[in-house]
């Protein structure tokens, strides 16, 4: 957590020293529903589950157009996913619901219409890496806790899989920014990232997972 309010402190400051009325910072809070999809024959998903996001934004309009920007930021992402796995030799069925925490920087554009009775309405797009902090999983069998708060980052848990350090997901969304004074206005829309890298790693070749999130971004620019 020390790292991550270093970080914040550090595009704080350089949003106080910025002189361009064209870069601008916010805050949002983000509620997402996570699943994964799940190639290969040995898990499936469990079910989608809810998660959430928050932090810090940054828009720096790109030349003298104040339509396009390049949009950025610092994102808190909790995801919550579930995985379900069954012996059909040994009659088990096992569980494992995973809580995994992510510190992502989104490198998108944002491409807004022009301002019609304080209403600007916008488009998004672009990629966003995410890095693990923290992997943490409860791990059942037929229903039963058989280990609790695993760490997913240990390759000798009992899950025999571990959680993978980076997740890269293409980005898009689209909503729309409401004035409320000249310099600070309200956002809200709808965003999906479409994950394309495989976050789980079982040692077992054909079997891939990808993490998919759908949600609302709620959000002021200043």
């Amino acid at each position: 957590m020390k790292k991550i309010a270093l970080i914040a402190l550090f595009f704080s400051a350089l949003t106080l020293n910025a002189q361009s009325p064209t870069f601008r910072f916010g805050l949002t809070a983000t509620p997402v529903f996570d699943w994964l999809r799940i190639e290969g024959d040995t898990y499936e998903n469990g079910g989608t589950k809810f998660g959430f996001q928050y932090g810090l934004l940054f828009d720096q309009t790109i030349g003298n157009v104040e339509r396009y920007a390049f949009s950025s930021g610092i994102m808190i992402n909790y995801v919550n996913l579930s995985t379900s796995y069954t012996d059909t030799v040994f009659d088990i069925n096992a569980e494992t619901d995973l809580r995994v925490q992510y510190i992502e920087i989104p490198l998108t554009m944002r491409l807004r219409t022009n301002e019609v009775n304080y209403l600007t309405y916008y488009g998004q797009f672009g990629l966003t890496p995410g890095f693990r902090i923290k992997a943490r999983a409860d791990y059942y069998l037929d229903g039963v806790a058989i280990d609790e708060d695993l760490d997913m980052t240990d390759k000798d848990n009992a899950a025999g899989a571990t959680y993978n350090l980076i997740n890269i997901s293409l980005t898009l969304g689209a909503g729309a920014e409401y004035a409320l004074t000249e310099n600070t206005s309200i956002i809200g829309g709808l965003f999906w990232q479409n994950g394309f890298a495989n976050v789980i790693d079982d040692d077992v070749e054909d079997n891939n997972a990808y993490l998919k999130q759908i949600g609302v971004r709620l959000g002021v620019l200043f």
